[in-house]
């Protein structure tokens, strides 16, 4: 397990990735205001908060869940969520080729 520190680095970071690739297909698709790209980046910026607040205040876990498995959990719920966001935005690129 990371620190709580490295964690919640990892988030910001992983976010930041996919919500750049996001801008980065409404301006390569000179699509500024595209809805679908919006959307993945208002679902992305949601789980990230929600991430971080779980990251924060540990206390909050269930008492059968050990601190290990409670911050894996975090990190296996980010990479899942990106994921998902990245499957989105690679469908929404595919349908322009």
């Amino acid at each position: 397990m990371t620190s709580k520190r490295r964690l919640k680095k990892e988030i910001d970071y992983v976010v930041s990735d996919l919500i750049l690739d996001c801008f980065t297909y409404t301006s390569l698709y000179e699509k500024p205001n595209d809805e679908a790209a919006l959307l993945i980046i208002q679902d992305t910026l949601t789980m990230r908060n929600d991430l971080r607040n779980k990251a924060n205040h540990p206390e909050q876990k269930d008492a059968s869940v050990s601190v290990k498995s409670y911050y894996d959990t975090i990190a296996k719920t980010l990479l899942e969520g990106v994921d998902a966001g990245y499957g989105k935005l690679a469908k929404m690129a595919n349908a322009e080729d």
